[in-house]
């Protein structure tokens, strides 16, 4: 169950530019469960409160959620599910819930090698129906549990991707002086600051039932930030802005702190080239490290 390196090898070759031969690996397809929190953040950068997590002391901020994943390491596309969750105290028999997520490897955004994902999906929300999200992850500490083997036992967690995974873009929003400020720290999978374009047939106010919603080139969020301290230079909410629906402006943050029962299973013969989008010079060396982490 361990992602073949022939492919991994070359891509960094390529990233340090080092010449490599015409070969061919084998692809995978990686499936798994995953686990995160769900953080929606208003057009200033203002963490909101779930309100429908009643539980006294319980987090409002970072709500649990739970889905399934399948990544194609050949193509770098991949799809996901999301299970329903309460939210904003919504009619109960119309939780939030995603339809057709799907995902895409982007390299660094502006065609060159690295971690970044792009996410598109329609969002349902207390009978609110396709509202289009898109947001752009970091996967660093995804891309790099494979480099460096840490899948292949079936699980990739918050605490073995600590040396190298991203750490999402709300950490460091102050919430009040009770709760602080938010801090995952390094997660498997990381919403960034990065926004989308519009794709085509979406606007702003004219985008529901969109889908995909968001795409490249990339977009540098310029927005007004006066709660992510972090940062500390007043630009930079994670997430997207939604182009429509009741939430206009606002930023859903799906950040993966861990996947589970992961399956790998080879597919197809690719050409080397095809997966050279699988790392970025940040995680050559990664390999070592991920296996004295494991030892």
């Amino acid at each position: 169950m361990t992602i073949k390196k022939t492919v991994l090898s070359a891509a960094i070759a390529t990233v340090v530019g080092v010449a490599a031969g015409p070969q061919a690996a084998l692809a995978d397809t990686v499936t798994a469960d995953w686990a995160g929190v769900f953080t929606m953040l208003d057009s200033t950068g203002a963490a909101l409160a779930n309100t429908s997590i009643t539980t006294k002391g319980a987090n409002q901020f970072q709500t649990p959620v739970t889905g399934t994943m399948t990544f194609d390491t050949a193509t770098g596309a991949g799809s996901a599910t999301l299970v329903p969750f309460q939210f904003f105290n919504g009619n109960p028999t119309l939780p939030a819930e995603a339809v057709g997520i799907e995902l895409q490897a982007i390299g660094d955004g502006m065609g060159g090698p690295g971690t970044l994902v792009l996410g598109n999906m329609l969002f349902n929300w207390n009978g609110s129906n396709g509202i289009p999200v898109s947001l752009v992850m970091d996967a660093a500490g995804f891309f790099g549990g494979m480099q460096g083997g840490l899948i292949g036992d079936g699980n990739l967690t918050q605490a073995e991707v600590a040396g190298f995974g991203a750490a999402p873009a709300s950490d460091g929003t102050y919430i009040n002086a009770t709760w602080g400020y938010l801090g995952l720290g390094p997660v498997v999978m990381a919403t960034t600051e990065w926004n989308t374009s519009f794709a085509p047939g979406c606007a702003t106010g004219a985008c529901m039932g969109v889908s995909p919603s968001g795409t490249l080139p990339l977009v540098t969020d310029t927005a007004a930030n006066t709660n992510e301290y972090a940062m500390g230079d007043g630009v930079g909410i994670g997430g997207n802005p939604m182009a429509d629906g009741p939430f206009p402006d606002f930023n859903a943050n799906f950040d993966i702190t861990s996947l589970s029962n992961i399956v790998v299973t080879p597919t197809t013969v690719i050409p080397v080239p095809a997966a050279v989008w699988l790392l970025g010079s940040g995680l050559i060396g990664l390999v070592g490290v991920a296996r004295r982490r494991k030892a």
